[in-house]
């Protein structure tokens, strides 16, 4: 009798590669964000009440960036300039400029970021991050976010990263989708370094 042999091991994935996300990006990138929502709930409203463009900030985003994979687009991110259209705008970017030390017309909120099921575990998200955050310093912005205890992943990397809660907040979305009982959106800065 011969011993069993162990299953042979992919070889290990090239490490992510970052570029500036191109529109020709935006269909692969939408099936990829709704492939992963429902392990990950992120988006945490399914469905989604916006196109997956919209969600992508295809047109409104200050800068966007994905990340490869052997030539494979497996992740995404983007910023976009301090929180409007809903009613905690004004407090949320309040609570990042003060804690920034800066106007509020110097905020950049990270975005969308998100990373393809088959590429998980691979460094992506954490690549994505790096590269947007110097993208929003480069431009002189100071770097935001807001985030669900619920995506306990996103919340390690930030809080990994340096990032630092500075206010938690029941926008009306979340309460029609989780009601009175369900936790706040945190929202985090990045110290400056």
């Amino acid at each position: 009798m011969t011993a069993a042999r162990p299953p042979a091991t992919p070889p290990p994935a090239a490490a992510p590669t970052v570029r500036r996300r191109r529109p020709s990006d935006l269909p692969g990138l939408g099936t990829d964000l709704l492939e992963q929502q429902p392990r990950t709930r992120y988006p945490f409203r399914d469905p989604l009440p916006v196109s997956t463009d919209v969600f992508l900030h295809a047109e409104d985003a200050l800068g966007a960036y994905v990340a490869e994979i052997d030539g494979d687009v497996v992740g995404h991110v983007a910023r976009t300039g301090p929180a409007h259209g809903f009613p905690d705008s004004a407090r949320m970017n309040e609570a990042c400029a003060r804690a920034h030390g800066c106007a509020v017309e110097d905020l950049s909120y990270v975005s969308s970021l998100f990373t393809a099921e088959r590429a998980r575990g691979h460094g992506v998200g954490r690549s994505l991050l790096d590269a947007i955050v110097a993208d929003a310093r480069a431009a002189g912005h100071r770097p935001c976010l807001e985030v669900l205890p619920h995506h306990a992943g996103a919340r390690h990397l930030y809080l990994s990263g340096g990032w630092r809660d500075v206010l938690a907040i029941r926008p009306p979305w979340l309460t029609s989708v989780v009601g009175e009982e369900g936790p706040d959106v945190l929202v985090m800065v990045l110290p400056t370094e």
